[in-house]
């Protein structure tokens, strides 16, 4: 998504420019040649990195082999710090200029990261207010532009609102009235696998205590559900599964579950009330708990610097305590309109509209002085 924001605004001030990389759709979309489809190295966990680091090494070998062969001017590098530090390091080698757009969370753990960063890297590009600060004290001069979602999650006043969640039910055929729980459990195989079944019973239990509760599975691309809809509580509580339209389930949900990540945000630009959750193997869990810095997991909460949504992590993330989170949220109007507001105050706090332009503005000026 963020590599073909950028591309983008690129593509204004160099029409002709040649743009390739690993990516998606959205870079496709944006006329990048990707030379590697990234989905396919969306792996999780240590275990999983540990399990594949032939493959990374391939691909790194591919990649820089990309960069020298074609004689690439700029190299823009995307959050992903495991492997694309080892590409930093690489293209700096070749002479090849190194712009990070979307910092990797060094402030969260792995902080020594930040020394390759300063050697390897030509420019840091942050999207949150606490991480150029957090450069400044390593001597390292970061821009913060302010984040890319608020280009694309418009603020709606209330009757905006309330005419796209009425497009969202008559395009479903839910009823108007009966409130409506959303579910978020990842962009990654390996997530579906640990979220989805206590997401499912939390579902089960809140139906059970409202029984016109409807239920949206928020499915993202490519994403196999599988095994999962065979599960006992999927067909008990008959969700609704949604490809594609994250917007829409946050807009048209009284409240959503789930997977930590960037869906946190996308939620509270939204202004729709969330719960938090995730889950991992034990032994990733063991490592990051020995890790890990910082006092949230939920990336709304870091922003706010409080707990400004609840968050639950492993063993916390029971189906009862999801339950009693949520029922609040999907019954009671004035718990949903405090929970609303304290979403909305994330807006306040990330910036101006524009990120990718900034972003560009910043790149191109490594592109003109190729």
């Amino acid at each position: 998504m963020h590599g073909g924001g950028l591309a983008g605004a690129l593509r204004g001030a160099f029409p002709d420019l040649v743009i390739s990389g690993m990516g998606g759709d959205r870079m496709r979309s944006a006329g990048v040649e990707v030379i590697e489809d990234y989905r396919q190295y969306a792996i999780m966990g240590f275990v999983g990195v540990i399990a594949n680091l032939h493959r990374f090494s391939r691909l790194l070998k591919r990649v820089v082999k990309h960069i020298r062969e074609e004689r690439v001017n700029l190299v823009v590098l995307i959050d992903y710090s495991g492997f694309n530090l080892r590409l930093a390091r690489a293209a700096n080698r070749l002479g090849v200029k190194v712009v990070y757009f979307i910092s990797p969370q060094v402030w969260a753990w792995r902080t020594g990261r930040v020394k390759d960063i300063k050697r390897y890297v030509d420019r840091m590009i942050t999207i949150f207010p606490f991480e150029k600060e957090f450069y400044r004290r390593y001597g390292i001069d970061a821009d913060y532009i302010g984040h890319p979602l608020l280009d694309e999650i418009p603020s709606l006043d209330e009757e905006q609102r309330k005419a796209e969640v009425q497009r969202f039910r008559l395009a479903h055929q839910i009823n108007g009235k009966s409130p409506i729980l959303g579910l978020f459990p990842g962009s990654r195989a390996k997530e579906i696998e640990k979220m989805l079944p206590t997401m499912l019973c939390t579902a089960a239990m809140l139906r059970r205590d409202i029984p016109t509760l409807n239920i949206l599975i928020a499915r993202a691309p490519n994403i196999d559900l599988g095994r999962h809809m065979s599960l006992a509580e999927f067909g008990w509580i008959q969700s609704l599964v949604v490809d594609n339209d994250t917007a829409g389930v946050l807009l048209a949900s009284d409240a959503v579950l789930v997977s930590s990540g960037t869906t946190t945000v996308e939620a509270a630009l939204h202004g729709t009330p969330q719960v938090v959750m995730y889950k991992t193997s034990w032994l990733t869990y063991r490592i990051a708990r020995a890790c890990v810095k910082v006092d949230y997991i939920a990336m709304v909460n870091l922003i706010a610097a409080k707990r400004i949504v609840p968050e639950f992590i492993q063993d916390e993330a029971q189906p009862e305590r999801l339950r009693d989170e949520l029922y609040p949220l999907l019954t009671d109007n004035g718990a949903r309109r405090a929970a609303r507001q304290a979403s909305l105050e994330i807006r306040k706090l990330l910036g101006e509209k524009g990120a990718y332009q900034r972003a560009a503005d910043i790149a191109a000026h490594y592109i003109g002085n190729c």
